[in-house]
């Protein structure tokens, strides 16, 4: 698997997609930077990514799919495998926000961009944008939208101080590997059980107890 740090880009999405079309990304690949200067949400939204204050992070993945199939399972897929791992590895409760957010006491901690290279009617590659608040930075957001909260401010000083953002951002590569070939099988239904059990607004998130972990 390719990997690459960069120290500061436009986009980790937009860059995988250049990398894509160069052929310098030859199969599965991630791309990780310290500073993002124009993230990217969904409906043209802007991503603040301030240097050495999250996980700006792209996986590359090629899942054997059509090319027509919904993509919205994947992004589901994703923040299913982000919430396993934030919760395994810092113990903070966070959960799903369709279809997309990260969300921890209603505040939003991280979101995800899932995008599809297709070229003659063909699945190429498939992208996938996770950015994670990780530490306290004037994020200025409109009082109007959803206010951002950050790993620090959710953690205790002393586990705070002891994370390893670099495992941590392995691991959500890896678990969101695993997650995408779940839904290429595809076995749904587990997709959808443990969908249920992060969703905020899923009716049976409510006295499903304790989501499961899934480990590979």
């Amino acid at each position: 698997m390719q990997a690459f740090y960069v120290d500061s880009v436009d986009s980790t999405n937009d860059l995988a997609r250049s990398m894509l079309s160069e052929g310098r990304i030859r199969d599965a690949a991630f791309i990780v930077a310290r500073e993002q200067t124009a993230g990217r949400g969904t409906r043209g939204r802007t991503w603040t990514s301030p240097r050495d204050a999250g996980i700006y992070l792209t996986v590359i993945d090629r899942p054997a799919i059509r090319a027509g199939e919904e993509l919205r399972d994947f992004t589901r897929a994703a923040g299913i495998a982000c919430a396993e791992v934030l919760t395994e590895r810092t113990s903070v409760p966070v959960r799903l926000k369709p279809v997309n957010d990260l969300m921890v006491d209603e505040r939003k901690l991280g979101g995800i961009l899932t995008e599809a290279v297709i070229e003659q009617h063909r699945l190429c590659a498939l992208i996938t944008g996770v950015g994670i608040n990780v530490a306290r930075f004037d994020r200025a957001i409109p009082k109007d939208l959803v206010q951002p909260i950050c790993l620090e401010e959710a953690m205790s000083p002393f586990d705070f101080s002891s994370l390893d953002v670099r495992a941590l951002t392995l691991a959500l590569v890896e678990r969101t590997r695993h997650w995408n070939a779940i839904v290429a099988e595809p076995v749904l239904d587990l997709l959808e059980e443990q969908w249920r059990q992060y969703c905020i607004d899923a009716p049976a998130a409510a006295h499903a107890g304790q989501p499961r972990s899934h480990a590979h």
